[in-house]
């Protein structure tokens, strides 16, 4: 086994430790923000405080839980955190290795680029091209998901890309600018949101509401002007962007008219069978 190999296994024995243990997966990143993290004042973890925002609402909402747990995880999220904590441990290693190894996957390039130039660039790039990596090994065990789960699956994806944008000179509003920058607290605020980001998993009834854009109240609205005035109608050029900034062809097919077809393991799924399978449930009923 060469020593590429040797990292490869140990890099999955550290995340396969944690796998089932949500708080773990937290620590895990934590301390490597500790050490890259570049942060601010001694402490904070910087560049980190975004994505450490987000595990916690993860493990807030029991996503990450053991199957065999009373309240169990999902199949799919804990997919993408493993797949994303695989490729960052990965760099991790190489990089404290002190070698380098050609045909590396692009994500775990991305992550030693912000390893030896942490800023918030190289962050988005190492991120989100492990995000969308992530997406990709799990795409079947979306179908896991209720139809109401994917669509917010897709949400998801689609803010993230949103606040890269800023960091990219890609401007699609204001309100990028605040939601992009990793260091600040606007993803721990919004996580604290359930219009945002629902607590409950599966989604509850009032949940799907606010996923669908179908909630009739202020937070709802002000989801509505996010997503519906900010973000969607640019959907199309976000994603063709998105490809390119993190070397990710394939989340190109997550996106047709500005609507969202994740997943497509299954089929090549045109956003009307996608849309009409939303939109046919009868969530007034809920």
């Amino acid at each position: 086994m060469n020593k590429l190999e040797i990292l490869k296994e140990k890099a999955k024995g550290i995340v396969l430790h944690v796998s089932d243990n949500p708080q773990g997966r937290y620590q895990l990143r934590y301390e490597f923000y500790q050490k890259y993290g570049n942060p601010l004042t001694k402490g904070n973890e910087g560049l980190g405080n975004s994505e450490l925002a987000f595990i916690n609402w993860e493990i807030k909402r029991g996503t990450l839980n053991p199957m065999n747990a009373g309240h169990p995880g999902s199949p799919w999220w804990r997919a993408v955190s493993s797949h994303f904590l695989y490729l960052a441990t990965l760099a991790q290693l190489i990089n404290e290795s002190g070698q380098t190894f050609p045909d590396l996957p692009t994500p775990v390039t991305f992550w030693l680029d912000y390893i030896n130039t942490p800023n918030e660039c190289t962050w988005y790039r190492a991120h989100n091209s492990s995000i969308i990596s992530g997406y990709q090994v799990a795409d079947s065990l979306a179908y896991k998901e209720n139809i109401y789960e994917q669509y917010f699956i897709n949400i998801v994806l689609y803010r993230v890309l949103y606040a890269q944008s800023m960091v990219e000179g890609v401007s699609f509003g204001i309100l990028g600018k605040i939601f992009g920058n990793p260091r600040g607290s606007a993803v721990s605020i919004l996580t604290d949101i359930e219009a945002f980001y629902p607590s409950h998993y599966p989604l509850s009834k009032k949940d799907i509401k606010y996923v669908t854009h179908r909630a009739h109240n202020l937070t709802g609205l002000i989801e509505d002007i996010f997503d519906k005035l900010f973000i969607i109608p640019h959907l199309d050029e976000l994603y063709t962007e998105a490809a390119k900034w993190n070397n990710s062809p394939i989340v190109l097919k997550y996106i047709k008219n500005n609507k969202p077809l994740y997943p497509i393991s299954q089929s090549e799924i045109s956003s009307a069978h996608f849309n009409t399978k939303l939109t046919t449930k009868k969530i007034h009923t809920l």
